[in-house]
């Protein structure tokens, strides 16, 4: 009897993508660039460079030019040190989507007799029922 255990590739997606020499499968449908061109995040510029050259030569322009526009959009987002630092600032946390400035509300501006005696109830001794504290002793 055989038995058959489980790998850690069975569970993992990211496993799943895993190469024999240790890099990652590219990811076409992703909005990763890392993703796209296959690599692990943190990839020198070398190594984002060798990848590029490496999947432009399968997709070519020439045939599959949707392909190659995504490949060459992730390698654009990667090229530099500054389009690689912003594109990872993002990755980490995605900007918050716009939304139209909204307007305040109108104040209510109408006058109701109720709000101010109720105001004067709380804030004054118009609901006074005990005067005691009126009549207490003078401190000299």
């Amino acid at each position: 009897m055989t038995m058959t255990s489980s790998t850690p590739l069975d569970s993992d997606p990211q496993a799943q993508r895993q190469t024999r020499r240790g890099g990652l499968q590219p990811d076409l449908t992703s909005s990763d660039p890392y993703a796209v061109l296959g690599l692990q995040r943190g990839a020198t510029a070398h190594e984002i460079k060798r990848a590029y050259f490496a999947l432009v030569r399968e997709h070519s322009p020439e045939e599959r030019p949707d392909t190659f526009k995504l490949i060459r959009a992730a390698y654009e987002k990667l090229r530099t040190a500054d389009a690689k630092a912003v594109t990872d600032l993002f990755l980490f946390q995605p900007p918050t989507p716009w939304e139209p400035r909204k307007r305040p509300r109108k104040l209510d501006l109408l006058f109701h007799v109720d709000d101010v005696w109720c105001l004067l109830q709380q804030h004054g001794d118009l609901g006074q029922t005990n005067s005691k504290k009126d009549y207490r002793p003078i401190q000299l």
